[in-house]
């Protein structure tokens, strides 16, 4: 998806009954992508899903960018490390969250299940990182 476009502002038309029902098979396919494999595009995949009861043309043109950007990095991989990172800390600027919402309390239900296993540390580094530097995703 381009950098710039917010999806939610965009006023160009709605598409037809049948190019609506290409953008979902669309998005279908990006799906399985995900289920796949292809994590890079979780965000954007899930951001257009949500907009397929009424998809706009610029919907369907930031679509076919996830493909063009599918088509141009055929050869990324997922790679699961089992060592933990440390983080240094610092490097990330703290908030208190409390003076943006005060009464906010997080919604865990009272019948939910324990956690089993191990806890997921999950990394994302770009193919342009040739630093090795970290990316804050």
């Amino acid at each position: 998806m381009c950098s710039n476009y917010l999806p939610e502002l965009d006023k160009s038309h709605l598409l037809s009954p049948e190019q609506a029902n290409y953008y979902a098979s669309l998005i279908g396919i990006l799906r399985w992508a995900v289920e796949l494999g292809r994590l890079d595009i979780y965000i954007d995949v899930t951001l257009f899903s949500s907009y397929m009861a009424q998809p706009c043309l610029g919907h369907m043109e930031q679509v076919q960018h996830i493909f063009s950007y599918l088509k141009c990095h055929l050869q990324s991989n997922s790679f699961f490390d089992p060592n933990e990172i440390n983080w240094n800390e610092e490097r990330f600027k703290k908030y208190q969250w409390k003076d943006f919402y005060h009464d906010a309390r997080e919604a865990i239900p009272v019948n939910m299940p324990e956690p089993r296993g191990n806890p997921v540390q999950m990394n994302i580094f770009s193919d342009s990182d040739h630093a090795g530097n970290k990316l804050t995703h």
